[in-house]
């Protein structure tokens, strides 16, 4: 598939460089406008700039260009540049769609948190994460990659900041800058080795199929693996997702975690990464994340969090996928090899989009019922019936529903794992294939269990708090941004096979051996058939009476009560059991009154959940840092003569280093 391009390469750099000149500049003269049009003005000049970058990739499809920043965009010596390839255009029109939706999304989502966000900071701080998302994928070396990582570092912090009033909010933001400082410092520790390896900071003429290479290729990976919220190191994503607004939430879930993954296939899997040992790490990383995240997901009871629990599961599929496609790689299995590639970048663009859509969603109850508490909510679907319509398809397509767009990538990637199974001698390499397969089925069964119980306590039953009763549908343009996204979804899904053919073509010119893949799936009768069952169920079984008679005594079954219905907690109780020894799951039960246990007057149920990692694991690794901390802040003295030694004696260490290497 490809595009006749109508525009010239070096025109359309100069029209996206222009407009990013005038985002930046609208964003700081927003920050000095009153509330109302800051966020008009933002929201325009954010939409216009992802609607421009968007049409410039689609109008130079199938170019390869490099565009140099001119001054005073330089690093030293060191001058910035941007290389656009038909890869790397893959990305550029996921964040387009997305960061459109969530700049339209914005301005009437903000009305209800008018006194806690300050809309200026808010837009400076989005506009310069969007130029930063764009410049870090389209960075040709490392230099350049490691400035724009920072700025997108930092200014997505500041958005899990917004709402800094609140306590959970500024522990969200410490927590995630913490996460942020190392996964940077190992990258910049992983950029440096491989320049002194190879002499060049330029990605395309790094090599990591020599052995003095993988320990550079293992820094450069563990620092992705952190921005990506894989395990052990995916604390920080539940608290971040959870404490930002929900835009944000949206472009950072959407977009910002699929830029590490972008770099692990851009700077290891193009560089040739064949250690067999990085890559079975990353493929049983990959494998515990998506069972850990889904797992905790099941048992969730605040939405944003559910949410951001699964998008740690998709991360490690993701991850999954492109290990799998190293590993095939490296045995000379082509066709495997190019099929579990395709599949990474399919679960990395689709997942972009729905799940972009939940997070607008939960936005949207939140801006109407004023809470995100499960249990605080209810009865939705009648209240808010396009939000519950756009959520739930968006639901259908995280649990990889055909003809959905969430079902073509888990399909890839089940078949490149059939075909492991085919081709491969080894007992051993056999057996873990049938193993992810397993794995896999039980992942998904979770994440339909999750999801279910998320829609239900949500938008079935009765209202829950007063809020709830009186929620009503949010406004037009949140209904557009979530609409926008839930057709994108459906075409996606619909066009699976004109996507892959896309992603095989954009491969193949970025130096990646792709073999032919076809997803073998008649999608369209697929949809057609499933839509018929689907009306043929409504009008059968589902469809509401004309009208319902109740008795005096009917035995629980008429018009039920709040109090009665399923709550998150119970509906995820069984599997929480199941899995106790890893989500140390606790259930407290207190019951009062004069003769309790015949007649108790009030009964409290609480459970929960102990992350073995935060208590176990980073809370004594903080605490010891503490008194690290303290004992080396003794060496402040106050001393001029002591500070003046202290730099003595580094100066003389630091020389007798450079003369031993």
């Amino acid at each position: 598939m490809t595009f006749v391009p109508f525009l010239s390469p070096a025109l359309c750099e100069q029209i996206v460089y222009s407009t990013a000149v005038v985002v930046g500049g609208l964003s700081l003269f927003a920050s000095a406008l009153k509330e109302n049009f800051s966020d008009r003005v933002g929201s325009a000049a954010v939409a216009v700039f992802s609607m421009t970058v968007l049409v410039a990739s689609v109008l130079t499809w199938g170019q390869t260009f490099s565009y140099q920043l001119p001054p005073p965009f330089v690093i030293g010596v060191f001058p910035l540049v941007l290389k656009v390839d038909d890869f790397t255009r893959l990305f550029v029109v996921l964040f387009s769609i997305v960061a459109f939706a969530t700049a339209i999304f914005s301005p009437a989502y903000f009305k209800h948190l008018s006194n806690k966000v300050h809309k200026g900071q808010y837009w400076v701080a989005f506009s310069l994460f969007s130029l930063s998302l764009i410049a870090v994928v389209c960075s040709a070396d490392a230099i350049g990659f490691l400035v724009f990582w920072e700025v997108m570092a930092l200014s997505s912090a500041a958005l899990v900041a917004s709402d800094h009033v609140q306590k959970r909010t500024r522990k969200a933001a410490l927590i995630y800058l913490g996460a942020t400082r190392i996964a940077g410092g190992l990258l910049a520790g992983g950029f440096l080795w491989m320049y002194f390896l190879v002499r060049t900071w330029n990605f395309s003429s790094w090599d990591f199929s020599q052995p003095q290479t993988h320990w550079a290729a293992l820094l450069i990976l563990l620092g992705l693996l952190i921005k990506a919220g894989i395990w052990p190191f995916h604390l920080w994503l539940p608290y971040a997702y959870s404490a930002a607004p929900a835009p944000a939430s949206a472009l950072m879930s959407g977009f910002m975690s699929k830029v590490a993954m972008f770099a692990i296939i851009r700077i290891l899997l193009f560089g040739h990464l064949n250690a067999v040992h990085i890559i079975w790490l990353a493929f049983a990383l990959g494998s515990v994340t998506a069972f850990w995240g889904v797992l905790f997901a099941l048992v969730q009871t605040q939405l944003k969090k559910l949410i951001a629990y699964s998008s740690i599961e998709n991360m490690g599929l993701i991850l999954m996928c492109i290990a799998f496609s190293l590993n095939a790689s490296v045995n000379g299995h082509s066709l495997i090899a190019s099929m579990a590639l395709v599949a990474a970048l399919m679960q990395c663009l689709n997942h972009g989009l729905f799940k972009s859509l939940l997070f607008l969603s939960a936005g949207a109850i939140e801006y109407s019922a004023q809470n995100l508490e499960l249990e605080h909510l209810g009865g939705l679907a009648k209240r808010m019936p396009v939000t519950w319509t756009c959520m739930f398809i968006g639901a259908l397509s995280l649990c990889s529903m055909p003809p959905l767009n969430g079902f073509p990538g888990k399909w890839l990637l089940y078949q490149s794992l059939f075909y492991d199974i085919c081709v491969k001698s080894s007992f051993a390499e056999k057996g873990t294939a049938v193993l992810s397969i397993g794995l896999l089925a039980a992942i998904g069964a979770m994440a339909i269990s999750a999801l279910v119980k998320a829609l239900a306590v949500t938008f079935l039953g009765n209202a829950r708090t007063p809020n709830a009763a009186n929620a009503h549908e949010c406004s037009a343009s949140m209904r557009f941004s979530q609409i926008f996204l839930t057709i994108s979804c459906v075409v996606s899904g619909l066009f699976a096979q004109k996507i892959v053919s896309v992603i095989r073509h954009a491969l193949s010119g970025a130096t990646a051996q792709t073999a032919d893949v076809h997803l073998q799936l008649p999608i369209f009768s697929i949809a057609a058939a499933l839509t018929l069952l689907c009306c043929v169920l409504y009008f059968a079984f589902l469809r509401p009476a004309g009208s319902r008679q109740y008795i005096t005594w009917d035995c629980g079954y008429g018009q039920t009560n709040a109090k009665a219905q399923v709550t998150a907690d119970s509906f995820a109780q069984p599997s929480a059991r199941i899995f106790r020894p890893i989500l140390r799951y606790q259930n407290f039960s207190k019951i009062d009154g004069a003769d309790r246990r015949h007649f108790p007057e009030r009964i409290n149920v609480e459970t929960r959940i102990i992350s073995l990692l935060e208590t176990k694991v980073y809370a004594p690794l903080l605490a010891a840092i503490t008194h690290s901390s303290k004992l080396i802040a003794r060496l402040q003295a106050g001393s001029i003569h002591l500070y003046l030694l202290y730099v003595c004696s580094t100066l003389i260490v630091l020389l007798l280093l450079g003369v031993a290497l």
